[in-house]
C-alpha cells in the first residue's frame, strides 16, 4: 500500500474494522513513513477528544443539538472551487465511525480545532443504510413521477453527454404507471424520448428519428437521466451499495434549509475509465462524481439530486433536479410524440450490392471516403456511410461542399466499441471544424459507419 491508501484506511484501522492481512500491512507502513504516523495519531487525537467529551453530556438530546453542519457548511463554500481540506475529510469520516459518539460541546471542541468561527445548526442522523430503507419505503408504489431538472450538455447531442464549457440546458422528464401500463418520456431542448407502452421513439429535433417497436426501458438510448424516474430503484440501488460497500464514501447530514429540516446524503462514484482516456469526463456515465441527495426529513421523500464532476481537485455542478413532483396528473398527451412529416428514420446499416468493398476499409479510409462524398455532395455515396434512411436538408447543407484540410491516426478509448479519427474540415460558410469523428462497424453488414463526432 502506498500513503493515499494508507490514509484511506486509518478510520476503519482506529476501529478495527480491518482485516488481520490489511492490520498487518499499515502497522509495517506506520513503523517506516513518519507522515501517515501523524496522520493517524492526530486523528486518534480528535477521535478521543470528541468520545471524552461526549461522555460529560450524555443526558443531552442529540437528536435536537449541533451536529455536523459546519461540515456541510464548508463544503458548500467549497462546491466548484476545490475539494474538501484533509481536515475535514477526516472529520467526515470518524462521524461514520460507528464507536465515535458526538455530542454539542464535542462539536463546539472540534469547531475551535478548524478554526470555524460560527455557529450553525445541525443534527445527527442515523446510518445510512437504515435512512435509505426508510427513503426506499416512502416511494414505493408511486403511480406518477415528474422531475425537471438541468444538465451541463448540447441540446440536442446525446442525452448522456457533458462538458464544463456548455451551458446549462433545460429537461424534464415523465413517468406513469396506469392499471399495471408504464409511459414515460424523457426531453431536453433539441431531444425528446418517449416510450408511449407499446414502442419508443426519439426524435433528434429537427426532424431525425429513431424507433423500437417495443416498450423500451427506462434509460434507453443512452437517455441515462431516465432512470431517475424510477426512483424507488435508484434509492433501492444506493441502499445495496451501502450494505456490499459498507468502505463506500457516503456522507448523512441532517440540517436545517430555509427553515425547513432536510436530510443530505453525499456519495461518491468513481469511474473506471482511466483518467487519460478520451471519453473520461465527456459523459455522465464515465466521470468521477459526487451525487448529494436531499430528502424531506418528515416524509422521507426525495426532493432533489445534485451531481458534481470531480477533476482536479475540483467539483462542478453538471447536472442538478430543481422539482419532482409525485402521484400528479398526467395529461395522456405528454406520451404522444408528435413527428414532422419530412421525418428522416435512422436504421441499422444493411449488406450492400458491393459491401466487401466497404467493409475491408479501415476507420481512416472509412473517414476519407465519408468527407470525400460530402465535399463532392454525392448523397448516394454518403448514404452508404449514414445510418438513416435518407438524407435531410439539414444535413446536406451542413456538410456539402467541406474541405478536408488533415485526418490523423485512429485511436480507441475504452468507453466506446468502435473507432475515433480525428479530423481538421473547412466547411462551405468558411467555419473550421477540429473533432473526432466516431465510427464503428459492430453490424451486421461489418462496415464502418458513422456513429458521431460531427
Amino acid at each position: 500500500m502506498d500513503c493515499m491508501q494508507i490514509k484511506e484506511k486509518l478510520v476503519q484501522y482506529i476501529e478495527g474494522m480491518l482485516s488481520d492481512k490489511e492490520k498487518i500491512l499499515i502497522d509495517d507502513h506506520l513503523k517506516e513513513c513518519g507522515e501517515c504516523h501523524k496522520e493517524l495519531a492526530a486523528m486518534m487525537g480528535i477521535r478521543d477528544r470528541l468520545v471524552l467529551s461526549g461522555r460529560h453530556n450524555r443526558s443531552i438530546d442529540l437528536e435536537a443539538r449541533i451536529f455536523n453542519r459546519i461540515i456541510c457548511e464548508q463544503n458548500n463554500r467549497l462546491k466548484q472551487r476545490v475539494k474538501l481540506n484533509p481536515w475535514l475529510e477526516n472529520w467526515r469520516s470518524i462521524m461514520k465511525s460507528r464507536t465515535t459518539k458526538i455530542s454539542v460541546a464535542a462539536v463546539a471542541a472540534f469547531a475551535v480545532i478548524i478554526t470555524v468561527g460560527m455557529f450553525i445548526k445541525s443534527v445527527p442522523t442515523a446510518t445510512a443504510e437504515s435512512f435509505l430503507s426508510q427513503a426506499v419505503e416512502a416511494v414505493s408504489g408511486l403511480n406518477s413521477v415528474h422531475m425537471k431538472a438541468r444538465m451541463r450538455t448540447l441540446p440536442g447531442d446525446n442525452f448522456s453527454l457533458i462538458g464544463l464549457d456548455y451551458d446549462f440546458v433545460p429537461i424534464e422528464m415523465w413517468k406513469q404507471i396506469d392499471n399495471g401500463k408504464l409511459r414515460w418520456r424523457v426531453e431536453k431542448t433539441g431531444r425528446v424520448l418517449v416510450m408511449d407502452g407499446e414502442t419508443t421513439t426519439m426524435l433528434v429535433k429537427p426532424n431525425m428519428a429513431s424507433r423500437l417497436k417495443e416498450a423500451g426501458p427506462l434509460g434507453c438510448f443512452d437517455s441515462w437521466m431516465g432512470r431517475l424516474l424510477d426512483v424507488q430503484g435508484l434509492l433501492d440501488s444506493e441502499l445495496q451499495q451501502a450494505k456490499d460497500k459498507p468502505d463506500r464514501q457516503v456522507r448523512l447530514v441532517h440540517e436545517e434549509i430555509n427553515g425547513k429540516d432536510k436530510i443530505t446524503l453525499e456519495v461518491d462514484v468513481q469511474t473506471k475509465i482511466a483518467e487519460d482516456d478520451y471519453l473520461r469526463n465527456a459523459f455522465i456515465n464515465y466521470a468521477d462524481l459526487l451525487k448529494v441527495y436531499q430528502f424531506d426529513s418528515n416524509t422521507k421523500l426525495l426532493e432533489g439530486l445534485k451531481i458534481y464532476l470531480i477533476d482536479k481537485g475540483q467539483e462542478v455542478l453538471v447536472f442538478e433536479i430543481t422539482d419532482i413532483e409525485y402521484n400528479t396528473e398526467i395529461n395522456d398527451s405528454v406520451f404522444v410524440l408528435d413527428l414532422p412529416r419530412d421525418v428522416s428514420w435512422f436504421s441499422k446499416p444493411q449488406t450492400l450490392p458491393d459491401n466487401e468493398k466497404y467493409s475491408q476499409m479501415t476507420p481512416k479510409e472509412m473517414a476519407k471516403a465519408f468527407f470525400d462524398a460530402c465535399s463532392n455532395e454525392d448523397w448516394d455515396e454518403f448514404l452508404k456511410f449514414w445510418s438513416a434512411s435518407d438524407i435531410t436538408k439539414e444535413i446536406k447543407d451542413y456538410l456539402g461542399g467541406l474541405v478536408v484540410i488533415s485526418l490523423g491516426e485512429p485511436f480507441k478509448s475504452e468507453g466506446y466499441p468502435g473507432w475515433y479519427v480525428p479530423y481538421k474540415i473547412k466547411m462551405k460558410n468558411g467555419d473550421i471544424r477540429e473533432m473526432n469523428l466516431a465510427v464503428r462497424n459492430d453490424n451486421k453488414a461489418g462496415r464502418y459507419v458513422v456513429d458521431g463526432g460531427l
